[in-house]
């Protein structure tokens, strides 16, 4: 693939913002206001000593805009943070959000899959970025190293994220420039070869006035961990994230940052059921071909002015841009055949994707008193569009076979030429309102709304036909929290979310006539939060509505009536168990069915109503124990859990359910941190997704990496 023109348009941009903000730095130095040392202490890495601040005291932008931590909003959230990820030495995004009560991550076709609350797939919870939206739904495995934290909500997230916010978001939080002086390194080698460095830092010149911050972070294998564990999965990811921040005036302070992602890796797609079931002797064949592609090259831009005049007023103005190229080239199924024994591959896929997004958001936030009592609101605007533009060698027809247990890979071979086939444009419009009244000793309301405006315009670049679609959706959360004490919150919420029929940057003429789908959540739970002891208990109903179904007087029609709902309760605890042994534990119970469904058999529409939806375990727990030898020696233990599983909307297969073990030895030395991690103890083949009708994707095998990791 060429690289794209867009780049040099981002970085011309970063250039004359780097100036800019550096001419008004050596103007105007100074030393941050108290106001902005607090601001800027949110996101410090902390020691977790005596009475340090826990996730749950701390707010998140995936949950709320709002100043409000999260032992206090109507919720589910969790904030998994530097500390945390390093006391576990957990590194990449996948590992990161097992931490999160009722979620399981897996990797297909090269990103991550999510499963949550009833929900799975690659659309029901998006990705933010510092607090915007990703413009899609690839995102790769990479490593969390250059994030501060990273933040789930659970429930929709239409409030922060936007339509297509069904089961939640997640919200990948850089480290900032806050003019800090720190520096920090991390290096790890593991099994197949893998080797992991990144490093930052950060500090301030000109007198304390510009505040700067770099972090970049590195991984590859030259034999497998791409998107799998087969053989020839190698991969290499490359991460690096800068920002610099300069304050105007004591009220003013401007910022810059640039992200840059570039991921290569090859490909696995699964590996294929014999009589229905996981066969542990083909786990590490790969069916791919040999010179198969996954390719991501993603550039973020985000310029950021934020004012504060006094305690009670602030605002923030973000411009951001993204470009990114994304390459394909893969053989994605392979299908056993029984009467020969062969594998019959097809799916032959090229496509490429070429994405430029820009927009802005801007929200104001205000703390008053209403009616004598405290009251806090956020009101904003958002508006952006994405020029999405798509090439392939569709229709993708080629299909050939190979050996079950000998495949001669071969090379990629197309029937069609690649070539453009459609180029899109999506405009987006939202705007919303946040509230939290103390209306009462202890009472608190929690409110907000938001509209959101779409507007699709596609082309297929091949036949000439154009594709318009608008879509307008309100939003809406009402919540109800009582504070039984500082340590203890009962809270209750109504909230509703949008997502459109298909992947909003593939629509068609398929999708013309369809509206967008609705869901609705009831949440009750009770949180409580102390310097020794966490634990959370929420339970929920969520239901989404107006799926595509197959019309049963006419199974060659989509009618948009189909419902799928899901009802459960999800706990977490951190504990301390005596002066040395402390448990962390999270687990989720549920009950996810087809209300309405029907899909075509046969040439005839048959219902799935009753039916579990494919890929969203019902039972999911983890626990973690952690034994201090010493100060400086620390073991620890996990178990993790994940249920059974459908594989098809018949029900006529399943993932079997799996428990893996995990180890972890750390030892803090002068020179550092040494930590060993073991994951996977007993070599478990387990499977944690289907792909396509007839093969599974396999999870990771038995996992060894020593890391050394320091802060200075």
């Amino acid at each position: 693939m060429h690289h794209r023109p867009a780049w040099t348009r981002v970085r011309t941009a970063s250039s004359a913002l780097l100036i800019s903000l550096a001419s008004t730095a050596a103007s105007g130095a100074r030393a941050p206001t108290a106001a902005e040392r607090a601001s800027a202490s949110k996101l410090d890495e902390i020691e977790v000593k005596g009475e340090a601040p826990t996730p749950l005291k701390r707010a998140a932008r995936a949950a709320s805009r709002l100043d409000v931590p999260l032992l206090q909003q109507p919720i589910s959230a969790d904030v998994i943070d530097a500390d945390s990820l390093r006391a576990r030495s957990d590194a990449s995004f996948n590992e990161a959000l097992e931490q999160a009560p009722g979620l399981v991550p897996a990797y297909s076709f090269g990103v991550i899959n999510i499963s949550g609350r009833g929900f799975s797939g690659v659309f029901n919870s998006p990705i933010l970025f510092d607090g915007v939206r990703y413009p899609g739904w690839q995102v790769t495995p990479r490593l969390t190293l250059n994030y501060q934290q990273v933040e789930v909500l659970r429930g929709p997230a239409a409030l922060t994220a936007g339509q297509g916010s069904v089961a939640g978001a997640i919200n990948l939080v850089p480290r900032r420039a806050d003019g800090r002086a720190g520096s920090n390194v991390y290096l790890g080698y593991g099994r197949y070869g893998t080797t992991t460095a990144a490093v930052g830092s950060g500090s301030s010149v000109a007198g304390g006035g510009l505040a700067w911050r770099l972090d970049a972070s590195h991984q590859q294998s030259a034999e497998r961990g791409s998107f799998g564990y087969a053989r020839d999965t190698s991969f290499e990811f490359r991460h690096l994230n800068a920002e610099l921040a300069a304050p105007v005036s004591d009220s003013l302070r401007l910022s810059l940052a640039f992200e840059h992602f570039l991921d290569d890796g090859e490909g696995y797609f699964g590996s294929p059921l014999i009589n229905g079931r996981i066969d542990p002797s083909l786990r590490d064949i790969n069916y791919n071909v040999i010179d198969d592609t996954i390719r991501m090259d993603v550039d973020w831009l985000r310029a950021r002015a934020e004012w504060q005049p006094s305690a009670a007023l602030r605002a923030s103005l973000v411009l951001f841009g993204n470009a990114e190229d994304r390459y394909y080239r893969n053989a994605e199924l392979n299908t056993w055949q029984p009467a020969t024994d062969l594998i019959r591959r097809s799916d032959y896929l090229e496509v490429s994707h070429d994405q430029k997004l820009r927009g802005a958001v801007a929200d104001v936030a205000w703390s008053h008193t209403l009616f004598g009592r405290a009251h806090q609101m956020v009101f904003g605007l958002q508006a952006d569009r994405n020029d999405h533009d798509r090439s392939s060698d569709s229709p993708f027809r080629y299909t050939d076979t190979v050996d079950l247990r000998n495949p001669v890979r071969g090379v990629y071979t197309r029937l069609d030429t690649f070539q453009p086939r459609t180029a899109t444009d999506i405009a987006q419009r939202s705007a919303f309102v946040e509230s939290a009244l103390d209306f009462a000793p202890r009472w608190r309301l929690i409110t907000g709304l938001r509209h959101d405006r779409s507007e699709v315009d596609s082309l297929n670049v091949v036949s000439g036909v154009r594709f318009d679609k608008r879509y307008s959706a309100g939003s809406y959360r009402l919540g109800l929290s009582f504070s039984l004490s500082e340590q203890t919150t009962f809270y209750g919420s109504l909230a509703t979310s949008s997502e459109a029929p298909a992947q909003i940057t593939t629509l068609g003429l398929a999708n013309a006539s369809f509206d967008l789908t609705d869901s609705e959540q009831v949440e009750l739970g009770v949180k409580h939060s102390s310097a020794r002891l966490d634990w959370t208990l929420a339970l929920y109903d969520i239901a989404r509505t107006n799926l595509l179904s197959r019309d049963p007087e006419n199974p060659n029609r989509l009618i948009q009536v189909g419902e799928q709902a899901a009802r459960g309760v999800e706990a977490s605890l951190r504990m301390p168990l005596g002066e040395r042994l402390r448990v962390e534990a999270s687990a989720a119970v549920l009950d996810a069915k087809f209300e309405r469904f029907d899909e075509v058999v046969g040439g005839v529409a048959v219902s799935r109503r009753g039916n579990d939806p494919v890929a969203v375990p019902e039972r999911i727990g983890t626990v973690w124990a952690f034994y201090s030898a010493s100060p400086k020696l620390e073991v620890g233990l996990g178990l993790r859990g994940v249920g059974e599983s459908a594989a098809n909307t018949a029900n006529t297969a399943y993932l079997p359910g799996y428990a893996t073990v995990d180890a972890l030895l750390r030892y803090d030395a002068p020179l550092g941190r040494f930590s060993l991690r073991l994951r996977n103890l007993d070599d478990r083949v387990y499977a944690t997704r289907p792909y396509g009708a007839g093969q599974f994707m396999l999870g990771e095998p038995r996992w060894y990496e020593l890391t050394w990791q320091r802060s200075f």
